[in-house]
Parts: C-alpha cells; structure tokens; sequence
C-alpha cells in the first residue's frame, strides 16, 4: 500500500513536471504543422505551391527576440514558396514593432512575404503598424489582394482588416479577381470566416486569434479559446460551407508564459487539387 507521504510527494513531482513542461519547455518547443489543403480546380502551377505561416509573434516580455529568431530560422528551413503573417506581431507596446518586423524582415521566402494585421497590433495604431511592416519590405495587404502568376496560371492572395477591432471588407479585399481564380484569405480571427459575404468565394482562409487555447486538456479540448465559436476554431483545418479554414496555434504567448499539450507552430501549407 501506498503511504499518504509517498502519494503526496508523487503529486509533487507530478505537478512540478507539468509546470516543468507548461512554464519551460513547451513555450519554446517550436512544432513544424505540415498541412496538405485541397483546392478545387486548383491551376497545375501551383500543385505542390508551399506557404510558410507564422501567426501571433506577440514579441514583448514574454516572447523575446532570441526566440523570434529561432522561430524565423527555423521558417526559413522549410524554403516555402511564399510566407504569410496574419498578425499579433506584438504585445501591447510600440516600442516592440519594429524589432519585431526587423526579424520577421529576414524570412526567406521565394516570393517574399505578405502580411495582415491582428488586434494587438491595432492597439498600438493601425496607421503606425503599417508603416513599420511596410518599412521592412513585407507587403501589407488591408482589404486588397496580390496575384501570383505561374506558367499563365494565377493564384490570389488577398488580406482583409482585423475582425474585432477594425472593418475587414472581403468583398472589396478580392474585387476584380476573376471567378475561375483561387482565392486565399489572410483574416487574423477565425471568427470573420462565418461571416464572409454570400457571394465572395473564398477557397482557404488562414488565421490565428486563438493560440490553440495556450492549453490543451485530453482529446486535445481547450478549455479557453477567443472566439464566439468555441472549440471550433480552436486550431487546425476546419471547413465552414465551400470555404476551408485553417486556424494556427501561433507562436507566442499573452497573459502567462504557458503552453501545455499546445506547443508554438509554425505552419506549412502545401496546396493540392
């Protein structure tokens, strides 16, 4: 039989374990996320097109630049067609912009990087964040579009404003693009993906927001997730009607300096018809 002392010492250790890994470990335990995504009619230039996301950097003092660097390091690694930002780039602080973007500037992507802003990012200023990523040779994409050509075939990637503290305008994001064109989406909230106009086609959105919940109990259920949809855009592909949504744990942190059974992800989407 167990002594009381033994089983309360085991708990010790236990608990001491789990905050090992919570508080230490997993925070910094960068997890490459490879998803393959099927896109109807998807052009034969860009079957096997590759996009490295990194979402929700939260650079601040609990997400500091040594790390930002692992993390672009790693990113490059992966020599990605293209790469996508869908925003959070800092804390709360302005100070921590340009830093930030200073790294996120050497990502090494083919065809450079495309960006959309998240809500931290708005509390510093919308205008002013602009100018900084703008400022590092990373496109901004705020209710506008880019078209990529291949071999006479296009593929669009369009960005729209932030959900909760902004106007994101898909419609005015992907106007002009032709009806046969796939069409992706760059939304920092999941949440904005319910609510896309009836009539925009939108074959893949790619978010953030949620961090996974940060913490992940059994059978991967987070019992805290910023959004008005619950565990649904708590992370990972999900299909809402003809639109598909992948949802990205993100990178960093905000509130505590936790992640258990949530590690940070960097995502590489790998576009197939």
């Amino acid at each position: 039989m167990i002594s009381r002392r033994s089983f309360l010492g085991g708990g010790l250790i236990l608990s001491g374990a789990f905050a090992l890994e919570g508080f230490v470990l997993e925070p910094k335990d960068i997890e490459v996320q490879e998803v393959l995504v099927k896109i109807k009619d998807l052009p034969p230039a860009f079957r096997g097109f590759t996009i490295c996301q990194l979402t929700d950097i939260h650079h601040g003092p609990l997400v500091g630049l040594d790390f930002l660097e692992r993390v672009v390091a790693k990113a490059n690694s992966l020599k990605a067609d293209l790469a996508v930002l869908t925003g959070d780039f800092i804390d709360r602080e302005k100070s921590y912009m340009r830093p930030a973007m200073e790294a996120l500037s050497r990502l090494k992507a083919r065809l450079g990087t495309l960006a959309a802003l998240g809500n931290h990012d708005n509390f510093i200023g919308r205008d002013f964040s602009a100018r900084v990523i703008s400022s590092h040779s990373i496109q901004l994409l705020q209710n506008s579009h880019v078209m990529i050509e291949s071999g006479g075939d296009s593929l669009c990637i369009a960005g729209v404003r932030d959900y909760l503290e902004d106007r994101p305008e898909a419609a005015r994001a992907l106007n002009g693009v032709a009806p046969s064109v796939p069409r992706i989406l760059l939304s920092h909230h999941p949440d904005y993906a319910e609510f896309l106009p009836q009539d925009v086609r939108v074959d893949l959105v790619l978010s953030g927001h949620t961090h996974g919940g940060q913490v992940r109990l059994p059978f991967s259920f987070a019992p805290i997730v910023p959004s008005d949809f619950g565990q649904k855009y708590s992370g990972g592909l999900v299909r809402n009607g003809d639109t598909q949504v992948y949802v990205s744990r993100g990178v960093g942190v905000v509130l505590i300096p936790v992640r258990f059974n949530c590690p940070p992800e960097i995502t590489l989407i790998r576009l197939v018809a």
